[in-house]
């Protein structure tokens, strides 16, 4: 993918840990101007700090290639400004990637609705929010790709995890509209669905009860993902999804959903056991 992202711009949310980190280093690494939006200005510093440091910027070049823009994506004033400091910048806006999100882990009939709400705010509107606060520059350029990071799990549901199952087969569910929506205008709508990776994600979810995690395996890099999105907005594809396993539970719901019921149930058994012993 030499030169595919020169100077593009390009706003990446959740960009202070985990996949959003990665994602913004992959990209500036490739030559992009990265914005990096989430809460924590001095994580996101940090970020900003390690992209100068590993793509040889000069201090004086350094506001040209990465912005910080401490952003909530739950609050519409705070979308707004990120996208309104982008365009002032840097004149356009070339590449969306709705990366910030948080998990939670409950059973159906203790589920705080207060939680869900703000689970949703985050996981679903909060990339709604900047989708639309994004398409009106998109639209004037001709041009743009908007990248929306699920999960497998926006396919495949678990136990104990509906409400974050939830939020995510209702991003894919706006991706996919969206896509439709914006055919022949220029702009592409991207949909990456990760299997299990390894971030600190699972120890920040809400959690009621059970095992921080179900898998002894610690998961995939999330480097690993970062390159997939690379990738995906290079060739302009539809959707991605990682990892052999994660395939095989979407064929298997749609083949066998029975089987897949067992398998699921099985994995979060095994979890629950492991996590009692620990204790």
């Amino acid at each position: 993918m030499p030169g595919t992202f020169e100077n593009k711009v390009v706003i990446v949310t959740g960009a202070s840990s985990g996949i959003g980190r990665e994602t913004a280093m992959a990209f500036a690494q490739a030559g992009a101007r990265v914005i990096l939006a989430a809460r924590g200005e001095t994580a996101l510093r940090d970020v900003a700090n390690e992209i100068v440091r590993t793509t040889g910027s000069s201090a004086n070049d350094q506001s040209n290639r990465v912005l910080v823009v401490p952003t909530d994506v739950t609050k519409d004033e705070n979308v707004r400004q990120l996208i309104a400091a982008v365009v002032a910048q840097f004149g356009r806006l070339d590449i969306l990637i709705n990366n910030a999100g948080i998990g939670m882990r409950a059973p159906v009939a203790d589920m705080p609705l207060d939680d869900v709400r703000y689970l949703m705010e985050v996981n679903f509107y909060g990339p709604l929010r900047c989708i639309q606060a994004v398409l009106p520059q998109m639209r004037k350029q001709g041009a743009g790709q908007i990248v929306n990071v699920g999960s497998v799990l926006s396919i495949i549901v678990a136990p104990r995890n509906s409400a974050y199952c939830a939020s995510k087969f209702a991003l894919l569910a706006l991706s996919d509209a969206l896509r439709l929506e914006l055919h022949g205008t220029g702009i592409d709508v991207v949909s990456v669905l990760p299997a299990y990776t390894d971030t600190g994600f699972f120890e920040h979810m809400f959690r009621y009860g059970g095992p921080t995690r179900v898998s002894p395996f610690k998961g995939q890099h999330p480097a690993k993902v970062a390159r997939a999105i690379l990738r995906a907005c290079a060739k302009r594809k539809r959707d991605v999804v990682l990892t052999v396993s994660a395939q095989l539970g979407i064929w298997l719901r749609r083949l066998a959903p029975g089987l897949l019921d067992f398998a699921v149930r099985q994995a979060y058994s095994r979890a629950a056991k492991a996590d009692s012993k620990t204790r």
